[in-house]
């Protein structure tokens, strides 16, 4: 998350076994304790080594970035706005204020930010419930500029590109 605006941020695979399984989602911040390895690749003609950490203790370091206790009168307000006959168009409203127009793809980058429901159908079918857009569109459309607005709005979004 730190990497300069064009690079792709580096990554390690962490090897977490036993009770430590699980004890982490994606987009969580953790600070990992492990011993580091260097494996050689299945053919070592280049010399390379893949390296990876088998982990030995996990810490959760934010469970829910940016999330505070919300205080009575934001459980009041966010309950009023619930009551609204308006509250989708509101809230596609109030996402990249900047942006004229544009209903339709507020809407589902709305719809993307509040995502589906998981579920367990009855043949054995799990379907997850993310909800992904790809937008395409003619040059200067504002699709940077929303998707930039969806990523100041959640903190544990992961935006990609398609170079």
């Amino acid at each position: 998350e730190r990497a300069p605006p064009g690079q792709l941020p580096r990554s390690i695979e962490i090897v977490l076994e036993a009770d430590l399984v699980d004890s982490a989602k994606p987009g969580d911040r953790l600070y990992v304790s492990g011993i580091h390895r260097a494996l050689p690749s299945k053919s070592n003609s280049s010399g390379t080594f893949r390296t990876i950490i088998l982990g030995n203790s996990v810490h959760l370091l934010t469970k829910h970035l940016g999330s505070s206790a919300f205080t009575e009168d934001d459980v009041k307000h966010i309950k009023e706005i619930s009551r609204r006959s308006d509250t989708l168009n509101l809230l596609s409203e109030s996402l990249a204020p900047s942006v004229f127009g544009h209903a339709h793809e507020k809407r589902a980058l709305l719809m993307m930010l509040l995502g589906g429901t998981e579920r367990n159908l009855a043949n054995g079918t799990h379907l997850r419930g993310d909800i992904n857009i790809l937008m395409l569109g003619d040059p200067s459309t504002a699709k940077s500029q929303l998707l930039r607005a969806v990523m100041r709005t959640a903190p544990l979004a992961i935006s990609t590109t398609g170079r």
